[in-house]
């Protein structure tokens, strides 16, 4: 489980390193993207990325055993440089998940644990997590996916275009499908597919700002047992 909480704050890590400044007014009509379009958009939109406040919700199904997960609830916050990230989960438990540097940290009050380790430990045994470094530009994706355009489809009231990406090379996942908005060319919703499960990431009531101040991403875990790993 932590793996996916992990794994998870990761992925949105590399999706919000796509994301816009909010929309320019008195743009004209927009044609049907076409997948160059969504590449050129998604690699231009992360140059004027700031910050951002969303809702982040995340399910894994493991199709094999026909089990799903919990769906998992939290109030996400993302600035960009310097990168950091903090989810504070809801439900179905309070927890809290943050990326400050290197350093990737789970705290689980129910647990009276702090879970402590670093991204790069976290990517080594989490399959989805070396997307932090392949999705990070529009070049990126060409240079390690085959991408499909899937055409225009509606999520959560907005136009999006889904693409699919397949990864060129052997990897912890067989293919990932993005939904990527046209109000700010930031991938809404993710659907990862291994070989026997896939996890759903979805992003809603989405602020883009300025940067947050550097003290809404701190952490106190002095008082939980901690477990470094």
């Amino acid at each position: 489980m932590k793996r996916l909480y992990f794994a998870c704050a990761l992925m949105l890590l590399s999706a919000a390193a796509f994301s816009a400044s909010a929309p320019r007014a008195a743009a004209a009509p927009m044609a049907a993207p076409d997948l160059n379009t969504v590449v050129t958009n998604l690699q231009e939109a992360s140059r004027q990325l700031s910050g951002l406040k969303a809702t982040v919700s995340h399910q894994k199904t493991n199709t094999q055993l026909g089990i799903r997960e919990p769906l998992q609830i939290g109030d996400l916050l993302f600035n960009k440089n310097p990168r950091r990230l903090r989810i504070n989960y809801s439900k179905p438990q309070v927890k809290t998940v943050a990326v400050i540097g290197d350093e990737a940290i789970l705290i689980e009050p129910s647990l009276n644990q702090a879970f402590v380790s670093t991204t790069s430990k976290v990517a080594a045994k989490t399959s989805t997590t070396n997307l932090l470094t392949i999705l990070t530009s529009g070049a990126k994706i060409q240079q390690n996916f085959n991408a499909t355009f899937n055409g225009e489809e509606t999520f959560n009231g907005q136009a999006v275009t889904k693409i699919t990406l397949t990864p060129k090379t052997a990897a912890g996942y067989n293919r990932i499908e993005v939904w990527v908005s046209h109000q700010n060319w930031l991938p809404v919703r993710q659907i990862i597919f291994g070989r026997t499960e896939y996890t759903e990431i979805k992003l809603t009531n989405i602020n883009l700002m300025k940067a947050i101040p550097e003290a809404s991403f701190k952490v106190d875990y002095s008082k939980y047992k901690v477990v470094r790993g």
